[in-house]
């Protein structure tokens, strides 16, 4: 009995921390995607890349806020992959 609860409680917790964990990893990427807003906004250059890099921008956030009803492991693993998708736009601007 006194097993059973600890593990309940351990998967409770575990839950709880790695959802608080994907919540900050996704705010810092709402962050970062800002940066590279504000960034373009002061960047000479063509409509069509500015209209390019807004799409971009607005079709991540798309993925990262419809997130509900995905597994955690799924949740980390969209994170992952918008985080690399950040990087090279950074890297662009």
């Amino acid at each position: 009995m006194k097993r059973d609860f600890y593990l309940v409680l351990t998967g409770f917790l575990s839950g709880i921390i790695l959802s608080i964990y994907l919540y900050r990893k996704r705010k810092k990427i709402m962050d970062r995607l800002n940066e590279i807003e504000r960034k373009v906004k002061g960047i000479e250059v063509k409509n069509s890349i500015k209209s390019l890099i807004w799409e971009t921008t607005s079709s991540i956030r798309k993925i990262i806020t419809n997130t509900k009803g995905v597994p955690l492991e799924e949740k980390e693993y969209i994170l992952k992959k918008v985080e690399e998708k950040i990087r090279k736009l950074e890297e662009i601007v």
